[in-house]
């Protein structure tokens, strides 16, 4: 199976199972059911034919790796993915926040020949506009966020400072989360500082930051979102949670 013989659905999986390994997510069917919102049967029925491809295999608790094919198949993928939303920022002009769903469609019209032309132009840019490496130009693309020393913005102390590396690739999707980061500034290379983690339930808690010298807050899913590599941890800027 070559890369363009598989489907948009195929190439979707792929990219989404590669995405959750290299992030250290687990991957199992109900993870994929929730990220595509359809139901377990349809991802069940799907992975069946990625298994029967040589693209998945499944242990016995059901978790999901990509095959030595596979993650070739999904870097393939990814890579043009990359390219054409840093084509579409770079070249055409289109603010980073809104490129996703371009590249998605173009993305698998793009040849070998083509790719090399807009690498060429493109000056071998080694990451897309969210931060994320692009497979082939960037070495070992797969462990790039261990090789940066990056970590989630939510798992960093209070009082962490550091610099904005990538927004994570499995929510690049939602446009929502997408726009509120570019609202608020939070894009690649940005530094900032964590202040405060409110107490709470997971999805509710506000995370207040420090951008710019301005306060920002933001909810927990979306500090989880952020990869940040960390420079230091300053005492001064540590503040009680809320109540």
């Amino acid at each position: 199976m070559s890369f363009q013989a598989i489907t948009a659905t195929i190439a979707e999986y792929l990219e989404t199972i590669y995405n959750m390994a290299m992030e250290g997510e687990m991957v199992i069917g109900a993870r994929l059911a929730e990220k595509f919102h359809v139901a377990p049967p349809t991802v069940t029925e799907t992975l069946k034919r990625m298994v029967r491809d040589d693209l998945v295999v499944m242990d016995a608790r059901r978790q999901i790796t990509l095959t030595p094919r596979g993650a070739e198949m999904a870097e393939a993928v990814l890579r043009r993915h990359r390219l054409t939303e840093r084509f579409l920022v770079d070249m055409l002009g289109m603010p980073w926040h809104q490129v996703h769903e371009e590249a998605c469609r173009l993305e698998h019209y793009i040849s070998g020949a083509v790719e090399a032309r807009v690498v060429a132009a493109l000056g071998h840019p080694m990451t897309c506009p969210h931060g994320n490496p692009i497979p082939g130009y960037v070495t070992n693309a797969r462990s790039y966020l261990t090789d940066q020393g990056a970590m989630r913005l939510l798992t960093l102390p209070p009082g962490s400072e550091g610099t904005i590396l990538c927004v994570s690739e499995v929510v690049e999707d939602e446009e929502e989360i997408i726009s509120y980061l570019h609202d608020r500034g939070l894009t690649p290379d940005t530094r900032l500082t964590l202040c405060a983690i409110a107490e709470g339930e997971a999805p509710e808690r506000t995370v207040t930051l420090e951008v710019g010298g301005q306060p920002v807050e933001v909810s927990a899913r979306v500090a989880y979102a952020l990869w940040v590599v960390p420079t230091r941890v300053n005492i001064a800027c540590q503040v009680p949670p809320h109540d």
